[in-house]
């Protein structure tokens, strides 16, 4: 079979993947088949995608299936009727009630340790996976542009968990246990 009718075929498994999520979603009760259907055709147009043109036939496939999810999400938008009920005014504890006390110093170090401190270790672990790649034998060009793309992924999972910590001993241990995948890289004088 042609590439181009290959890829044609993924481009509609992933609109119509779309189309089905949109319509299991839209019911008064999820449908699981619908659901099951409507994820499978995407991982149909996933792998049609990359049958017929590899990364660049997926990466094809998922922009039609991202149009396709805006323009349902916007009909959406469009066609809902207007909401009686007034907005939340509720807050997540961003700013303190009443007489509490502020906590500059506090939320400044938390502000460090997530924005700054943890970057630290996501640099190693990329440059770690940088290395890794080079040892398997990719092009330089391939562990760096793998090592670029790391470094902003893992520094979101750290800083995520660190957020989802209740008190600070929890967030150190985070960024500590963090630096972990870093340890066997530097054993090895990868880092130097």
């Amino acid at each position: 079979m042609p590439s181009d009718m290959v890829l044609t075929i993924a481009v509609v498994a992933s609109v119509a993947g779309i189309a089905v999520l949109r319509l299991a979603w839209s019911r008064a009760r999820r449908s699981m088949p619908l659901n099951a259907a409507g994820w499978g055709l995407l991982l149909v147009g996933f792998i049609a995608g990359w049958i017929a043109a590899g990364a660049w036939g997926s990466s094809v496939a998922a922009l039609w299936a991202m149009g396709a999810a805006f323009v349902a999400l916007a009909w959406a938008a469009l066609t809902a009727p207007k909401g009686k009920a007034p907005a939340s005014n509720r807050r997540v504890g961003m700013l303190p009630e009443g007489n509490e006390p502020r906590r500059i110093g506090g939320r400044l170090l938390t502000f460090l340790l997530v924005g700054v401190v943890a970057v630290l270790p996501s640099v190693g672990a990329a440059l770690a996976i940088g290395k890794l790649g080079g040892l398997l034998g990719w092009s330089t060009a391939n562990a760096v542009a793998t090592a670029l793309f790391a470094m902003p992924v893992i520094w979101g999972l750290i800083a995520y968990a660190m957020l989802m910590e209740t008190g600070r001993r929890g967030q150190l241990k985070v960024l500590a246990l963090s630096t972990i995948p870093t340890w066997p890289a530097l054993a090895a004088g990868l880092l130097a």
